[in-house]
């Protein structure tokens, strides 16, 4: 199934999102979290790189912990740049790739744990971020996957905060005591700190609007699928019967006519047992085809009840203009030649119509069904109908 298309107005950004998320594929999975961090950790050690250059700077960090986090963090870029460009020529395919997934996970988690744990994790912005971190990615990744990673980081975290406790390191490994000022952070951490919370929840709330945006339209999707014949591409019988219900409501008000037919295919059976229910499921869509031809859209309903029962729903309708659609239906089906194991056969429907002037949706619907009894009895292939009202025919 192709991908839908981006809304209009939508950005050069948010269609490349759009295709990640809406392909969702292992490896566009993966490439999409590869995208969203990457640049990110490729600022902080550019940042930092400018940070151990300064003297101003330098001097208000401890060099060796800074330059294992530069170390780290272009070990990580690498890293996921590398399975990006692995990856890439498989981004349409639906292999699982699980390595892959785990290293980028784990990659990015730890980098981003490092990086929290050396500038102090409870009093930085960037354990919240971390929080968010994984809850995306578990909005991205298999739960088996994100848990492992989340066991890492949460792990690299307890071990540090023993650590203190212990006396074993320092709280904030990378930062010096003149990183502060009367116990205020000078303004080059002040700065840090920033960024570090702002471009991680910026990226973060784009993700977030983004996947929820595509959970309404999976939500939406959904419920056009409840409502639909996987088979014909017609509305099932529970839509059905919900316009049924809605359109007597509003004939209640209006006091227009409102008909309803009930329709089944001739000897369908036998084209099953003659030809296999490849040609049958092929009858059941070509059916389905003439009756959306023959309505007007939106306005009508065209169901599929069950099997080889349809219906129709025709609001502000009356009788013969019912009738004349109904006709129109049943001579294109009987016109209409199919072929199978090398051999033409034709397909008929009979039809019962009903118009309705205030019965309810039961009643509404054995009138019908008495009407299509009596289109079998009379020999099939054609339509017959009455007008419906309370107290009788």
């Amino acid at each position: 199934m192709p991908a839908p298309s981006a809304p209009a107005g939508s950005t050069p950004l948010r269609e490349l999102f759009e295709r990640l998320l809406v392909s969702a594929t292992p490896a566009s999975r993966v490439l999409l979290a590869v995208w969203a961090s990457t640049p990110f950790f490729v600022i902080v050690l550019l940042a930092h790189g400018w940070a151990l250059s300064s003297d101003e700077v330098r001097a208000g960090l401890n060099a060796g912990p800074m330059w294992a986090l530069q170390a780290l963090l272009l070990a990580c870029v690498a890293l996921n740049l590398t399975l990006a460009w692995r990856l890439w020529p498989r981004r349409g395919r639906r292999e699982r790739v699980p390595r892959s997934a785990m290293l980028v996970c784990l990659s990015i988690g730890v980098g981003y744990t490092a990086l929290t744990i050396l500038s102090g994790t409870f009093t930085t912005c960037a354990s919240v971020i971390l929080v968010g971190v994984l809850a995306i990615g578990l909005l991205i990744f298999p739960m088996s996957t994100m848990f492992v990673a989340y066991l890492v980081c949460t792990g690299l975290i307890v071990g540090h905060d023993v650590g203190v406790l212990l006396g074993l390191w320092a709280y904030a490994p990378a930062l010096g005591p003149q990183a502060f000022v009367s116990d205020q952070p000078t303004w080059w951490l002040a700065a840090w700190r920033e960024y570090v919370f702002y471009a991680g929840y910026v990226v973060l709330l784009y993700l977030l609007l983004l996947l929820f945006s595509r959970l309404d339209d999976m939500h939406a999707s959904l419920i056009q699928l409840s409502h639909t014949d996987e088979l014909t591409g017609l509305a099932n019988r529970r839509r059905f019967m919900q316009a049924v219900q809605a359109e007597l409501v509003r004939q209640g008000r209006s006091g227009q006519p409102m008909c309803v037919a009930l329709l089944d295919a001739d000897h369908f059976k036998r084209v099953n047992d003659r030809f296999g229910h490849h040609a049958g499921d092929e009858v059941l869509r070509t059916l389905g085809a003439v009756m959306l031809g023959s309505v007007r859209t939106p306005t009508d309903v065209a169901a599929r009840l069950g099997g080889e029962e349809f219906a129709l729903l025709l609001p502000d309708t009356r009788l013969e203009d019912a009738r004349r659609v109904c006709e129109r239906l049943r001579s294109t089906l009987a016109a209409q030649r199919f072929r199978a194991e090398g051999q033409n056969y034709r397909v008929t429907v009979s039809i019962g119509l009903v118009e309705s002037r205030g019965q309810d949706a039961d009643a509404i619907l054995a009138a019908a069904d008495r009407q299509l009894y009596q289109a079998k009895t009379e020999g099939r292939n054609r339509v017959c109908c009455m007008v419906s009202m309370w107290g009788g025919a």
